[in-house]
């Protein structure tokens, strides 16, 4: 069985492996007009082995989602300082991983913070959006993938460094670099996310990418998914 991902809405997905399952930024808040409603309910969810979250902001984190997700599953759930604080007292402290590397200096690569967990191996980048804001790298014997979050600079990120991908998750953030990163990572597929319903709208007339950049990188290699859909590998 290859692995299948599944966008819940917005940032947040769910990655089905032989290995584990895992969420990110899967319980959230709807922002009309910047992220729909999700495609999933917390209360839904019957299986999963891991939730990472990337910043606490409240389109891409709900504690009491999280919590009660983590409660009837037993996943373990990452995050930054900011996000596991909210957790704390609700859910035991050995479920909880705090992951948050120092701030990078204003040259230089950003730094990282790893993880080896049951369900998978786990490297936080501290990139730049938010206070405590973490990139991840996922590894699970079967697949890896890369979450960039909503990072607003990609060239804080040593591509060479995160390896071979068999996902990339990132947003098209202007001013990011984010088609050179794209490039540089190759990975095998990668996938559109944080577009609203109209930017989905815009994408699927293919108007949406070339209004961003000059050239679309990798293009049989990209993956949009709107809420609810899934591709598997």
């Amino acid at each position: 069985m290859g692995a299948t991902v599944t966008l819940i809405g917005n940032e947040g997905f769910r990655i089905d492996t032989p290995d584990a399952t895992i969420f990110i930024d899967a319980f959230y808040g709807a922002i009309p007009g910047v992220a729909g409603t999700p495609a999933l309910r917390a209360r839904k969810v019957e299986k999963a082995d891991l939730i990472l979250v990337t910043h606490a902001h409240w389109d891409h984190f709900q504690a009491a989602d999280v919590a009660r997700v983590a409660r009837r599953t037993g996943a373990a759930v990452v995050g930054p300082g900011a996000v596991i604080q909210e957790l704390e007292g609700v859910l035991p402290a050995e479920a909880l991983v705090k992951l948050e590397p120092t701030r990078a200096a204003r040259t230089g690569f950003a730094l990282s913070e790893k993880a080896i967990l049951p369900a998978a191996t786990i490297t936080a980048y501290r990139t730049f959006h938010a206070m405590g804001h973490n990139s991840y790298l996922v590894e699970t014997p079967s697949f890896r993938f890369f979450h960039d979050g909503d990072n607003e600079d990609t060239t804080r990120l040593d591509a060479a460094a995160l390896g071979r991908l068999d996902a990339l998750f990132i947003g098209p953030w202007l001013g990011s670099g984010w088609v050179d990163f794209i490039e540089k990572l190759a990975p095998a597929r990668w996938f559109l996310m944080h577009l609203s319903d109209e930017e989905f709208d815009q994408h699927e007339a293919g108007t949406f990418l070339p209004d961003l950049c000059d050239h679309v990188p990798l293009p049989d290699r990209l993956i949009t998914l709107r809420p609810g859909q899934s591709f598997t590998f």
